[in-house]
Formats: C-alpha cells, structure tokens, sequence
C-alpha cells in the first residue's frame, strides 16, 4: 500500500475531505477486488436497505442525496442480480418497498463484517477513547455535510 507522503507541517492543512476520498478510492477498490457482483456504490445501496428494511425508492433517493431515476436504474441492476426485491405496500398500493433477498443479507454480512475486520487493523494504536471520539467526529461531521446540501 503507497503511502501519502505528506510532510508534518502539511496534514493539519490538506482538508478532511481529501483523506476521505483517499479511504474510498482504497474502499472501491477492495470491494472490485474481493466483491465481483457490486460495486462501492452498489455497497451503499444495499447497506442502507439492509439498516431501513421495507424503505422506499424516494426515501432511499432522499437519503443518498440522489434522483429517484438513479435509484431504480440501480434497483434494478440489484434486483437482476438477486440482491433486492421490491414488494407492494399493503397500506398504499402505489408504493413499492425495498427489502434485501436473502443473498443481499448474507452479501451485506458479509461486507459488514469485512468492514469491522478492516477498521479493527486501522484502530490497534488507538484507545478506545480515541476511536469513539473519532467515531463521534465523522458522525457529527456528516450529519453537518448533509445539511449544508
């Protein structure tokens, strides 16, 4: 793995926002590697679905701060490929909820899992003070990132 090479001085003054991107280049790329049907992107949706059972297209669009037509084009691959079914809502007919087939559960186990093995590595020099604080960081930085949107 390459290294950053940033000089002392220089990492208190490279945004937060470039060392995320750093951690997703290496995310999609392990997730080509070791994950051959989804992609980083596909990752997102499934996780999501997985933590919000029975969500909407929209809301699902909501959420990820993207068009409900870039939802169900992805939906869709997902559903081709066994990893989601859309099921009718018996309260409003209209309306169609996502919910993971079994292989979308095991493939997001198993995702999640990798992700906790992987963060577990990162955090070895680090108290559990510091990885909560840490946590906590990223959470309230999002949540900021999300209403300036």
């Amino acid at each position: 793995m390459a290294d950053l090479n940033f000089e002392e001085e220089r990492i208190s003054f490279t945004p937060m926002i470039l060392y995320m991107e750093y951690i997703n280049l290496q995310y999609a790329r392990y997730l080509k590697e070791n994950f051959k049907e989804i992609t980083s992107g596909d990752a997102t949706y499934l996780i999501n679905i997985f933590y919000h059972q029975y969500i909407s297209q929209r809301e699902l669009a909501d959420m990820l701060f993207v068009s409900e037509s870039n939802v169900t084009q992805i939906i869709k691959r997902l559903e081709k490929k066994g990893f989601v079914e859309r099921k009718v809502d018996e309260k409003n007919k209209s309306r169609k909820n996502l919910i993971l087939t079994n292989k979308g559960r095991l493939t997001v186990s198993s995702l999640i899992k990798v992700f906790y093995e992987g963060e577990s590595e990162l955090y070895e020099k680090y108290s559990e003070e510091q990885i909560e604080l840490f946590k906590n960081m990223l959470y309230d930085y999002s949540n900021l990132a999300i209403k300036d949107i």
